[in-house]
């Protein structure tokens, strides 16, 4: 079997782990087609919750030291900032648009009801964003995951309005109703593929760098039946994730809990994220040029910080 014969395996089952028809990524990998003519790096944006602001700082990282990904991935608050930074925002910008967000609609209980909230003011928010482009025509490419609510499989969506595809990705079981795309209810990724690592190899990825801000299960104190909700939801989200960590290229992998005290805590959590993709910067440029990438710029390197980094 030759080397692309090889890759167009990895992709057919990268696409079936990630619940894409294998027919639709047949549709990006053609046998006749140079291994080079493929989308080659991704970074992959993980869930997290207000952790995620720790992407912004990432993006800032990146930006600042060249690294131009040719595909960004995004689960839950991963496609928030993911998106955006597909679609030539840069952090302060990102910062900025996050903070503006009015996260959702709440309304009056109803029965039987399937969440509190819808995330309109989200979906809103991201077309404008986004200049009302579809997904498809962002500048550079983008992709979420939600999970389909019925069947519990992760849904690759790189394609329709932007807006909806990424309420889809971060609506949160409970707190948000489900978003129906192509007939399909969808909740939070999160659920299914926390950092989408198979995603970016189903649509051509040749080298994904995994971003992981998740929550951890020891971070708080259990102590009553909401506490106990949270722990084992992120007790399988981190089973999850250590699954997609095994398949990414290089992982970033930051906990975050310690800054998520104290003052300013959001800008804390950024500049973790930005502390954390500059000290693995050395690494990660070395793992870049072992495969032939070509090394991108230098950066500058930030004074030590107290937050810690996995």
């Amino acid at each position: 079997m030759n080397h692309f014969s090889k890759r167009r395996r990895q992709l057919l089952l990268a696409a079936a782990s990630a619940g894409l028809p294998l027919s639709q990524v047949a549709a990006f990998v053609n046998e006749s087609d140079p291994i080079d003519s493929v989308p080659q790096l991704a970074v992959c944006l993980g869930s997290g919750g207000k952790h995620g602001y720790a992407h912004i700082g990432a993006i800032r990282a990146f930006d600042r030291l060249g690294l131009k990904p040719d595909i960004v991935c995004g689960t839950s608050a991963g496609a928030i900032a993911g998106v955006l930074w597909a679609a030539g925002h840069g952090a302060d910008a990102i910062e900025k648009i996050v903070n503006e967000a009015d996260w959702y609609t709440q309304r009056l209980p109803r029965i039987p009801m399937l969440g509190i909230g819808k995330l309109d003011s989200l979906r809103e928010l991201i077309d404008r964003h986004v200049g009302h482009k579809r997904i498809e025509s962002l500048p550079t490419r983008f992709a979420a995951v939600a999970t389909d609510l019925d069947t519990g499989q992760p849904i690759l969506l790189d394609k329709g309005p932007t807006g909806q595809v990424v309420a889809a990705s971060a609506s949160v079981p409970l707190r948000y109703e489900p978003v129906t795309i192509g007939g399909k209810r969808l909740v939070d990724g999160a659920l299914s593929a926390p950092i989408p690592v198979d995603a970016a190899h189903a649509i051509g990825a040749r080298f994904a760098v995994a971003v992981d801000v998740a929550y951890r299960p020891y971070e708080e104190p259990v102590s009553g039946i909401s506490d106990v909700a949270f722990q084992t939801f992120h007790i399988m989200v981190n089973r999850l994730i250590e699954e997609q960590i095994k398949r990414a290229d290089f992982a970033i992998r930051l906990d975050v809990h310690e800054v998520m005290r104290g003052d300013d805590v959001l800008s804390n959590v950024i500049r973790a994220g930005e502390g954390a993709v500059h000290q693995h910067w050395p690494e990660l440029k070395r793992a870049l040029s072992r495969v032939g990438f070509e090394a991108v710029g230098q950066g500058s390197w930030l004074e030590a910080q107290t937050y810690t980094v996995g």
